[in-house]
């Protein structure tokens, strides 16, 4: 990939950083709202319901085992606790993200100053970062989900479950967490031979 179309693609990522961090101030006034004034429409807390009625929903010759839906709740009032168990709900997921964005536009800015400035030990450092970034943050948005969605279901639902699973992604971020440590090593590596090889020249 040449540094022109590396830099475009530090413009988009960094257009896509500026959005997500309105997206999160967004999501922010809306955990305030929640907290401290109540809301009757807009925003509010998305849960999901593990066994809705499936009675009469099947078609002849079918047969629906279990069906699941998510829905919003809007509590009435202010409502300081489930704003803070709604913040825990979003907030490690999103930060995750906006660090990983961040770290990525910060790697790919060496870009502008050749292909060797690109491939060096500070873009295996922003490799290794991103990579850690990925599983801590996506473990911590499972644990952390895992602990406020029960509590929440069972303040705003009139049926609740001891037990969520993790948000899909949750696994996706540590394995991609994983595969760019394995990439910043072999960068690390591939540098070290290449400065040793310079070396004996």
């Amino acid at each position: 990939m040449s540094t022109k179309w590396l830099t475009r693609l530090q413009i988009l990522l960094t257009f896509f950083l500026i959005l997500a961090c309105f997206g999160a101030l967004a999501m922010l006034f809306s955990t305030v709202v929640i907290a401290f004034v109540g809301t009757t429409n807009g925003a509010g807390v998305p849960l999901r319901v593990l066994d809705v009625p499936i009675e009469g929903m099947a078609a002849p010759g079918a047969v629906i085992e279990s069906a699941s839906a998510d829905v919003t709740v809007l509590p009435q009032g202010p409502a300081p606790l489930v704003g803070l168990l709604f913040l825990l709900l979003w907030a490690p997921g999103v930060v995750t993200t906006l660090l990983a964005l961040f770290t990525v536009v910060r790697a790919l800015s060496r870009a502008g100053a050749g292909d060797r400035a690109l491939f060096s030990s500070v873009t295996a450092g922003h490799l290794r970062r991103l990579g850690w970034i990925l599983i801590i943050g996506s473990l911590a948005t499972g644990v952390l989900s895992m602990v406020a969605e029960p509590i929440l279901a069972s303040m705003l639902l009139s049926k609740s479950y001891r037990f969520y699973a993790p948000p899909a992604g949750v696994l996706a971020g540590v394995v991609a967490g994983v595969a760019i440590l394995a990439v910043s090593e072999i960068v690390r590596r591939g540098l070290r031979l290449l400065e040793e090889t310079e070396a004996t020249i």
